[in-house]
């Protein structure tokens, strides 16, 4: 070793360690951001049962096949219920996903063009401003070959990275 080398051989060796270890910290640091801010964890709810989230009591969870006027006759409507008692705070709910649980593993986003007639009480979303209990109800257009089980996922952005995963089954 020269003079430089053996000179400057405990800063180089803090360097060798201090470099990964910050590297790995600043990693782990967002990482555990972007964690916190999804949907990783689910909180899975069984058909008839419920679940207290985000000081809520979600649940039960009903499906059916149900038929609307402009559903194309090469599909089917879903029709999917979901109980909320809100919490204090109410709960603000993300957008209400419906996946397949088994098979292709396809998801579907809650339709509001097919027909049915507009009902003021009929409620499609999570109201972060509800004091007493209240039933959603969405419907949800699948091809003809979707059977089920399907779960409807939800989250609550307090809540992550844990969300719910409701199993329904028309």
């Amino acid at each position: 070793m020269t003079g430089w080398w053996r000179s400057n051989a405990i800063a180089l060796g803090a360097l060798a360690v201090l470099i990964p270890a910050a590297a790995l910290t600043m990693s782990w640091n967002e990482w555990a951001g972007i964690r916190q801010g999804t949907a990783t964890e689910p909180i899975t709810v069984a058909p008839g049962e419920s679940v207290r989230y985000a000081d809520a009591l979600v649940g039960p969870v009903s499906a059916e096949f149900t038929e609307l006027p402009d559903a194309p006759k090469d599909a089917r409507v879903i029709t999917v219920t979901l109980q909320i008692d809100p919490g204090d705070p109410a709960i603000a709910c993300s957008p209400f996903v419906l996946k397949e649980v088994d098979g292709a593993r396809r998801e579907w986003a809650p339709r509001d063009d097919l027909g049915r007639e507009w009902d003021v009480d009929r409620w499609t979303y999570c109201d972060d401003e509800a004091t007493a209990p209240y039933e959603i109800e969405l419907d949800y257009l699948v091809p003809e070959d979707a059977s089920g089980p399907f779960a409807v996922e939800f989250g609550s952005a307090g809540s992550y990275p844990e969300f719910v995963s409701a199993v329904v089954a028309p």
